[in-house]
Formats: C-alpha cells, structure tokens, sequence
C-alpha cells in the first residue's frame, strides 16, 4: 500500500513594526511569543521582520510576508500619531480606501470613559479601517485591532503594547482552525534538564533529533536549564519522549526549569530558602518568585552589596574579606552560612562576583562569580567564569546559584522514570 504523506503544515509570519525597534531603543519581545504561540497552534513560522515606521517599507513588508503564507500577524502602528501607518500600508495593499468605523469609534469613547476622561481628536485614527477588514476588539487599550484577507493570506494586525497584543492574540487562537484551512494543532511535550551542555545531550541522542515528525529540538535558557521539544502527532511524540528519557534521565528536571524545580521540591520537603545576593542584585530571588506557590518556601532575602552589608547582616568576618577578597570561595560560603543563620531557613544560597562592565582584574576578571549553597548538611560552591554584559552576567549567576541549590536538595532523580515530560498540548 503506498505511504500516505501528511499535509503540509500552514506557513505563518510575523511583522514587528516601530522606529523603536530598528533604532534598537526596545527589543522585540512580541515576535518571539506570537512565533511559540503559533508553533503550538500547528503553524510554521519561517519569517520574522522587523520594520520602521515609513509606510513604503511596511507596504513591502506586508507583500513579501503575504506571499505563499497561510497567515501573517503584524504588531504595532496603531496607535492615534502620525507615524502610525499600520492601517494605510494595508490599506494599500489590500488597494481599498480607509473608512471610519463607528463601533471602533465608541469603543475608544467608552475606554477613556472608565477613567472620565475624553479621547484626543487624533484618537479618530484608530477607528480607521480598510474596506472590507474586520475589527479585533481591544479590551486593554485604545488600538483595535485588525482582521484582513489578502488573496490566500489572512492578516491579523495587533497593537505592539505586550499585554494588549497577547490579550487580542489569544481571542484569535480559539478562531484560527476557521481562519487557516488544514491547520492540525499538533502534540508538544518537553523536557527540562539542567547541569549539562547542548553538545552533551546531542552526543547523547544521536538519530534522535529530527525535523520530520515527530520533531526534536533543543533550546538553551538564561535562567541555568535545557529545553528538548518534541512537537508531532501524539504517539509519535509519546515514543520519542520515551526514548529521549531512557537516554538523558540523570539530567532531568521534574518541572519547567530550575527555579520551579527547586520550589517543588522545598516544597515537598517542607524547607524554606533564602538568598544573600551581592553581584546579581536581587535576580536570585526574583527567578524563584516568578514561580507560583513561592511564599510556602521563601523566607527571606537579602542584597549585601557592600561588604559592610556582608559583616552587619551575615556576620562575615571582615578579616576573612580582607584576606581572601569578597569575590572568593570562602566569602560566598560565609554569605550563605549567614545568610541561612538569619534567616532561619532550611537552605541558603550566595552570589558574589564581579558583573562589569569595570571592576575586574587579571585574577578576577569581569564574570567571575562565586555561587555558593548552605544546609544543615554542609556547604558547597562553585566559580563560574561568565560572558556577556552586565545583565546577562546577573541572570546567568542567579541560574548558577539555583543548579547548586538544587544540587544541594539531592533532587536529581537517580533514574529517567522518577522524572517527566511537560505536555505543553
């Protein structure tokens, strides 16, 4: 019997667009979220583009996406100034007129009603909209958004404020098996593993990660773990899972990455945790309350930056900074000893180092950091030469001071089986 081949998966784009982003004063963030977004909907991204504001170069944008794409989503443009040309260069495009809308019109009235005020007469262009497109409703700010078919392609034009563009992207996502014709919303498990680089895992996995279905990538995170994603239709993806499992089962983590791991397991022990941070500035503590259900583990934390910090509120001996330097192993265990004393806390962690982009030397130069992990069994630290400038430098020292911590729980399963995939869909 001949083999059956699948449908080809529907082609999405994404058009970021703004003066801002091409002078790089803001970073385009929304780009990144519509592309994992539209992946677990089922659709291919295969282009991103960033755009100014002049509408001659959002016109050949628009084009260029639109051609052989199922979809395209484009942010930003719509807001009530004149350099927000987002509804003209479709306008154009589409080669139809701009006609007022009066149910966007008294949706932007009845916006600026909830704070008693009165919208700007420049407001008026954002109930502008190319003939025939439809509106997306805006329930977080002023810009509807807008709905347009050119030839095969659907556009979806969205306001390039994060949370108005996320809000208005997941209304779409329920309608887009209707919009996008032959869309199959695929199977997406991951796997998180921490402690080991993307060249250990591949050498691990040979024949393993495929671009066919199902599909296996890796991805690295700042925040100190690995991501292995496997998209495909379920049994395939259940099998590859099973399969990536038997092979990196020492490097598993039970949940979505290190900071949920380690407040899973506090939590299941029923231990608390504290940090004093010097060089990453707060960055430890702010990954672990980024999770849910923190405050049954947090006990406290505390940034001693200055070294004054260091004596007054972790009783570390001024003598012994002076005598091996703050940026050292001894003082990042004497941070965390402290730190887990005044706290009263089951488990501690330390952060000193040098961030830059001045401050360091031949011995101790910029990135050197010292992380550091107390318990009632004893104490552990590592140095890390890191890269990168200065914020970089903080996220990846705070991700260094988390693996430790929980190497510290003893929580790395000992066998694959003990730990699981992420079913993502």
């Amino acid at each position: 019997m001949p083999s059956r081949s699948r449908p080809a998966t529907p082609i999405a784009r994404i058009i970021a667009s703004g003066d801002e982003m091409t002078l790089g004063r803001t970073v385009d963030t929304n780009s990144a979220w519509l592309a994992d977004q539209l992946g677990r909907a089922g659709l291919r991204v295969d282009r991103m583009t960033v755009v100014g504001d002049a509408q001659a170069d959002v016109v050949q944008a628009v084009r260029s996406s639109c051609d052989g794409a199922a979809l395209v989503v484009m942010t930003g443009g719509l807001g009530p100034t004149d350099d927000d040309r987002t509804r003209h260069a479709l306008a154009e495009v589409m080669g139809v007129d701009l006609v007022e809308r009066p149910g966007a019109w008294r949706a932007i009235e009845r916006w600026y009603a909830r704070s008693s005020r009165t919208p700007s007469p420049t407001n008026r262009r954002q109930a502008l909209f190319p003939r025939g497109a439809a509106m997306l409703a805006n329930d977080r700010g002023t810009a509807p958004g807008i709905l347009a078919r050119i030839g095969a392609c659907r556009v979806a034009c969205l306001p390039g404020v994060p949370h108005e563009m996320r809000a208005m992207f997941e209304r779409i996502a329920a309608r887009l098996p209707a919009l996008v014709p032959g869309l199959v919303v695929p199977h997406v498990a991951e796997l998180y593993l921490a402690g080991v680089g993307e060249s250990d895992v591949q050498a691990r996995i040979p024949g393993l990660m495929t671009e066919s279905d199902p599909q296996v990538g890796i991805t690295a995170s700042e925040l100190g773990h690995l991501c292995l994603r496997v998209v495909g239709r379920p049994a395939q993806t259940r099998r590859r899972i099973a399969e990536l499992r038997a092979r990196v089962g020492e490097w598993l983590l039970p949940e979505a990455g290190l900071a949920a791991s380690v407040v899973g397991a506090l939590r299941a022990r029923r231990w608390t945790i504290t940090a004093a941070e010097s060089c990453t500035c707060g960055h430890v503590v702010a990954q672990l309350g980024a999770i849910a259900g923190v405050s049954d583990v947090l006990r406290a934390s505390l940034i001693t930056y200055h070294a004054d910090a260091k004596r007054d509120a972790l009783g570390v001996d001024p003598a012994l900074i002076a005598r091996e330097g703050v940026v050292s192993e001894a003082v990042a265990r004497a941070m965390a000893e402290g730190a887990r004393r005044a706290a009263g806390a089951d488990l501690a962690v330390a952060t000193t180092g040098v961030a830059g982009p001045g401050g360091g030397s031949a011995d101790t130069p910029v990135g050197t950091v010292w992380v550091a992990a107390a318990t009632s069994a004893g104490t552990s630290a590592r140095r890390h030469q890191l890269q990168g400038m200065r914020d970089r430098i903080q996220r990846r020292a705070a991700a260094m001071a988390l693996a430790l911590a929980w190497q510290a729980l003893g929580a790395v399963p000992a066998k694959p089986a003990a730990s699981r995939a992420k079913t993502v869909r």
